[in-house]
């Protein structure tokens, strides 16, 4: 695909996420679409088949982002010798602004929880990125570290569930409105995940993580 055509494609993609997250994916139409990004409604159809076909794209493109996200934290995990006190609240904290509030991803959510209540694939997808691909990627991260001699427990899966919930705790009483959340608001956010997992911290990995 040449360049300008990839570039319009994108544009395409963020138009529908834009308007999707706010008025829903079933009031949007393509001509909504086209409007947005300048273009007309039938040059749409050159790049997508149709709305369901531009749903789908940006249903690839959250697992796309989701995957890489996951791999850098992995690689970075595997890179130091142990786990400190501050850089596990730390990276608490960059998986609710780097990938909870990032951008895209947020919009998704947004979009999802207008779409999940009459369509089951946005539904299943819902599932996924609040619950299925974190609990996935925490037990993966927990199982390390238990490995290592960093953790304490045995139950991975529970201690996944634990942290999840924590991070949905703060996420859901600060970030679930259908306005950007202010600098004031980011600022309790931050400060409130980081006393619960300072707390999760000391219970679970206290002990071995320094």
């Amino acid at each position: 695909m040449r360049q300008a055509e990839q570039d319009t494609k994108e544009k395409i993609l963020s138009a529908a996420l834009d308007l999707f997250c706010v008025d829903g994916y079933s009031t949007v139409s393509v001509r909504d679409i086209g409007k947005a990004v300048g273009i007309k409604e039938s040059s749409i159809y050159y790049h997508f088949k149709n709305k369901e076909d531009i749903l789908y794209s940006l249903f690839h493109k959250s697992e796309q982002w989701t995957q890489v996200r996951k791999e850098q934290f992995i690689q970075a995990l595997e890179s130091v010798p142990k786990v400190e006190r501050e850089n596990f609240i730390a990276a608490g904290i960059a998986y609710l602004e780097g990938y909870l509030l990032e951008e895209k991803i947020n919009k998704l959510i947004r979009m999802l929880t207008i779409e999940k209540q009459r369509n089951s694939e946005a539904a299943q997808l819902y599932r996924q990125l609040l619950f299925s691909v974190p609990l996935d990627h925490h037990k993966k991260v927990f199982s390390f570290m238990i490995d290592k001699g960093w953790m304490k427990g045995d139950d991975v899966e529970q201690l996944a569930a634990e942290y999840q919930s924590k991070v949905l705790y703060v996420f859901h009483k600060y970030f679930s409105g259908t306005f950007e959340a202010t600098s004031e608001e980011r600022t309790l956010a931050q400060l409130e995940l980081s006393s619960l997992l300072g707390r999760f911290f000391s219970q679970y990995i206290g002990v071995g993580g320094h």
